[in-house]
């Protein structure tokens, strides 16, 4: 089979590597579409090992069919259409999830089993829509950290994969006040796509439009707008204190952003408004599950997020595209080409 393979900064080859063998407890999947992560991008970016190893698979947002089952595989059924689990996919767990496979033309799957790293995905679900099970699900899980309520009002930080994900597992399970904030017009407009309002820093006051959109509530005797959680998803330190000089008592904030740098917080106002600060990392079976029934059913196109489209030999390219990041959401690999 062929295989996209990490040797270091900014270098990704395809390359020949055997079939993969399963045992009796396992699957192969012949592998339909990969996408590219930040987390990938990154990696790739800086040359480092931290997450995927020289010299390995890699890619671990991945959907594909089973076209082989162990003995002892009770649920998983040859022809199967599966979004797959990374961090269940191996016995290996967490440690080198990176590393499943999301751009190897085959994947073993081991311990294989619906709804724990296998999820099943209907014939009117499409390729591109499917492969986003795994992203949207880090979004869905760091948006419904902060318990949300249908009536309450949200702001997304970010609008790339994960801010968009975010924002469309909110809309979709009835939460219908949501704010997405951008630098980016292209972005912002598949926000909107998505069925939220938006806002560009570039071009307009964050706090203006806060208050035009939510109105305004006391805090401590000053008026702030009335959002009551912000999910960041942008990692912008500026940005972050920004909105957490405008947060309302008892706002809460979820950060999936990877961060680079140390941001300095007040605690005295964490305190004294009594913010809640929770971090997001990764998803459950149940994250998961909610997100399956999002695409089966079309709450939103969420596959708007799909920009690229690239063949398996084209994947240093693909990486290209997704490093430079110019009007570019979510690049994925089609391994059937």
């Amino acid at each position: 089979m062929r295989a996209g393979i990490y040797h270091g900064l900014k270098d990704v080859r395809v390359e020949e590597l055997p079939m993969p063998k399963i045992g009796p407890k396992d699957v192969l999947l012949r592998n339909l579409m990969g996408g590219i992560c930040g987390t990938d991008i990154n990696i790739v970016n800086a040359g480092t090992e931290m997450g995927i190893r020289f010299g390995k698979e890699f890619g671990h947002e991945l959907f594909g069919e089973v076209v082989e089952t162990g003995s002892e595989v009770k649920d998983v059924k040859v022809g199967m259409r599966v979004g797959v689990n990374p961090i269940t996919g191996k016995r290996v767990g967490r440690m080198h999830s990176l590393e499943i496979g999301g751009f190897s033309q085959f994947v073993a799957i081991e311990d294989a089993e619906l709804n724990y790293n296998l999820y099943e995905f209907s014939d009117g679900v499409s390729a591109e829509e499917a492969v986003l099970m795994e992203p949207m699900s880090v979004g869905f899980h760091g948006a419904f950290s902060t318990d949300p309520q249908p009536h309450e009002n949200f702001v997304v930080l970010g609008a790339g994969p994960i801010g968009l994900s975010a924002a469309a597992g909110l809309i979709g399970e009835g939460i219908k006040h949501v704010v997405v904030v951008d630098i980016d017009d292209w972005r912002l407009s598949k926000a909107e796509e998505l069925g939220t309002r938006t806002i560009n820093t570039s071009k307009q006051d964050l706090a203006t439009k806060l208050i035009e959109y939510f109105g305004t509530t006391d805090c401590y005797g000053h008026s702030v707008p009335n959002v009551d959680a912000f999910i960041d998803a942008a990692g912008a330190q500026p940005l972050f204190l920004q909105a957490f000089q405008l947060a309302k008592p008892n706002a809460r904030f979820s950060i999936i952003a990877v961060y680079k740098q140390l941001v300095p917080v007040s605690f005295a106002d964490i305190m004294s408004r009594e913010i809640k600060i929770i971090g997001a990392c990764g998803y459950s079976h149940e994250d998961i599950a909610k997100v399956v029934d999002h695409i089966e059913r079309k709450k939103t196109p969420i596959a708007t997020i799909v920009t690229h489209r690239y063949s398996l030999d084209e994947l240093p390219q693909a990486f290209e595209t997704a490093i430079a990041a110019k009007e570019t959401i979510k690049v994925v690999v089609d391994l059937t080409k």
